[in-house]
């Protein structure tokens, strides 16, 4: 099972990365999402992952990153909400994996609703 949060008002996907137990049932489900709900492929996304799930690889991003749909007209992004300190990393390297996606690490759930809103508003501004 995996745990997630559909905001249709807002355009926001909320997925607790943990709930699905290991990276092949994350990916199986998301997959499954995605081809359901293409449109969640454009949305902005948090993705809580506390504690982060050790047991993922490049060739779940891959297998993510062929099935994900065509780039959203707005730059899109993902939001890790975690305490791992080197997932930054991976956020970098998924940037150049997922067209018009920025990826970006925070510690707290509310903060990365913030984020979110805060570049909404600058986008609206520009």
């Amino acid at each position: 099972m995996l745990d997630y949060v559909i905001d249709e008002d807002a355009c926001i996907f909320q997925l607790d990365m943990v709930s699905a137990g290991s990276s092949d049932r994350l990916l199986e489900v998301t997959l499954a999402l995605i081809a359901a709900r293409p449109e969640l492929c454009g949305w902005d996304w948090i993705a809580l992952g506390e504690p982060l799930p050790d047991d993922a690889t490049t060739e779940h991003l891959a297998h993510l990153q062929a099935a994900w749909g065509p780039p959203p007209e707005v730059e899109a992004v993902t939001v890790f909400v975690t305490h791992d300190t080197l997932l930054h990393l991976w956020a970098r390297v998924m940037d150049f994996q997922f067209v018009r996606r920025k990826h970006l690490v925070v510690r707290e759930l509310d903060t990365a609703y913030r984020l979110i809103e805060r570049r909404r508003i600058l986008r609206r501004a520009a």
